[in-house]
């Protein structure tokens, strides 16, 4: 079986909204529903867990009637951190060990499928696979936002997008791995977890669509490339149907 764990559990504080903003609307659908479709119309995804504050969580089902979404079949309560918020959801679902678990986030409507085939061809082979698109700036790092401790140059640097796809067992085990450790640091990433227990970790290219939806100002320019990602997303129907390759 082919899990979709889709995260929406955040509050938005960056976004200054009267509503978290995975359930702000674009061209009058709520965010997180993009998600949802996206998981729907997916030959690979069996069934969908969604991860949310319980308050949302008769609100999101009654958008499964709605928008038709008829692989959700799981609803997990989002915890505080991210980590958090996956681990609830991973442990909601009923899969077994060798089944996958493919992590998307609510705030990413536009994820596309030949992004989502390619994760899913990339599983049959490995234990852990994200998405990336390849840095077009030299990365800053800096321990105190003051000073520069160093200067990544952008040829073999990598931006991390959504989705991220996993083995089951070994998901949960990371996750598992890095809650008993009662020394723990912040981890953002479940690929960080994973490659923390010496799992490789492979990547696949994704595309400049897939923005996430972080601040207001974002709004207007997902909403200004939709109808280019709904072009894109025809044009790659159209090739499947030809009996193209990925």
């Amino acid at each position: 079986m082919n899990y979709a764990v889709i995260l929406s559990g955040g509050i938005g504080v960056r976004f200054n909204g009267d509503k978290p903003k995975q359930f702000v609307k674009l061209n009058d659908i709520p965010l997180l529903v993009y998600s949802m479709r996206t998981a729907q119309e997916n030959k690979n995804v069996d069934s969908i867990c969604v991860v949310a504050a319980k308050e949302y969580h008769a609100m999101i089902n009654g958008w499964k009637e709605q928008y038709n979404i008829t692989k959700l079949e799981y609803m997990a309560e989002s915890g505080k951190e991210r980590y958090q918020s996956v681990y609830n959801g991973i442990m909601k679902i009923p899969a077994d060990k060798d089944d996958t678990v493919i992590i998307m986030t609510a705030v990413c409507p536009f994820v596309s499928q030949l992004t989502m085939n390619k994760l899913y061809e990339k599983i049959k082979v490995m234990d852990a696979c994200i998405t990336v698109v390849k840095a077009t700036d030299a990365i800053t790092f800096s321990n105190d936002g003051q000073y520069v401790n160093r200067t990544l140059q952008k040829k073999k640097i990598f931006i991390q997008q959504g989705p991220q796809i996993y083995n089951y067992k070994i998901l949960k085990q990371a996750h598992e791995v890095y809650l008993a450790d009662e020394n723990r640091v912040e981890v953002n990433e479940d690929s960080e977890l994973v490659l923390n227990m010496g799992v490789e970790c492979g990547m696949v290219l994704g595309d400049r669509y897939c923005m996430k939806v972080t601040y207001p100002e974002d709004l207007p320019i997902v909403k200004a490339l939709y109808p280019l990602f709904i072009k894109q997303e025809q044009k790659y129907a159209l090739s499947l149907e030809e009996g193209e390759q990925i």
